[in-house]
């Protein structure tokens, strides 16, 4: 079968190949390449006006606050106006809705996951001059920025609330219990971490609810980002199996036998490699 249909479209591709091969990267237009799978017709430049917007009304809500030191003055109002007016919030009611994932949604809804969220107000925070980075926290993105010897974490899930060191130990307990906290969970992250991390969430979703076509559309951009992804050309080789692509998925098994000739797996992945070479011969 032709498979052109299934894989990321183009303009997917060709954006977010853009967006990171900007320099520096740019995040605001990963994310809406990453929003191009729902609507490969977006216009990103109406989501980067509504950017630009509120940036504008956080650095006139910042001089209201120039008492409270610039970092300090500067977060105030980037929650005040995201969190407060806005009202820019996490999706508990439907957590798992692909819709979360994209930023043009979010920016429409005022709701989202937390690394969605994270994107917004690192992209107005980049815009309004303050230098906020995201936090690659386990289970729960983050954004961060130094002030002084210490850093405020901010939590755009949860209404823009600023974290503790404390705080940040008690989110891991509930998110990931299996953890122990360690200072490093808050280095920053690149930007080419986070839209990974974006396509990892969507990936997540999409199989999770057996959309294998969406599903495979997401595989295929993290795979243009890690090309030798083991685990991802696994997933991949598996949602293309299903939708009948033998040859291709053939490829992506060969591949990952090539990349890990000592594998754990070997003996399962060389079973798949005879089972799909007979399939794609049924095919001739």
């Amino acid at each position: 079968m032709s498979i052109t249909s299934t894989l990321s479209p183009p303009v997917s591709r060709e954006r977010l190949l853009s967006a990171l091969a900007s320099d520096p990267p740019r995040l605001d237009l990963a994310a809406l390449a990453i929003a191009t799978l729902n609507r490969p017709e977006l216009d990103a430049s109406a989501y980067l006006h509504t950017l630009d917007a509120l940036a504008a009304r956080v650095q006139l809500e910042m001089e209201r606050h120039t008492g409270h030191g610039e970092v300090l003055a500067g977060l105030t109002a980037l929650r005040h106006v995201l969190a407060d007016i806005e009202g820019f919030r996490g999706n508990e009611d439907d957590y798992q809705a692909p819709e979360n994932s994209f930023l043009d949604q979010v920016l429409e809804r005022k709701v989202g996951l937390p690394i969605t969220l994270s994107v917004v107000y690192l992209e107005v925070a980049r815009r309004a001059g303050i230098p906020l980075y995201g936090v690659p926290f386990p289970g729960h993105f983050l954004v961060a920025c130094s002030a002084g010897d210490h850093k405020l974490v901010v939590d755009p899930y949860h209404g823009g609330e600023i974290l503790t060191e404390e705080g940040c130990k008690e989110l891991l307990e509930r998110v990931a219990p299996q953890l122990r906290f360690n200072p490093s969970m808050l280095a920053p992250a690149p930007v080419e971490l986070i839209t990974y991390r974006m396509l990892s969430n969507l990936r997540r979703v999409y199989l999770e609810r057996d959309e294998s076509e969406r599903g495979l559309a997401v595989v295929d951009l993290l795979l243009m980002l890690a090309p030798n992804h083991p685990g991802e050309l696994r997933t991949r080789a598996a949602l293309l199996a299903n939708l009948g692509a033998y040859r291709a998925a053939l490829k992506d098994v060969e591949r990952c036998l090539e990349l890990s000739p000592e594998a754990p797996d070997r003996d399962r992945l060389e079973l798949t490699a005879r089972e799909l070479r007979e399939r794609a011969e049924l095919l001739n």
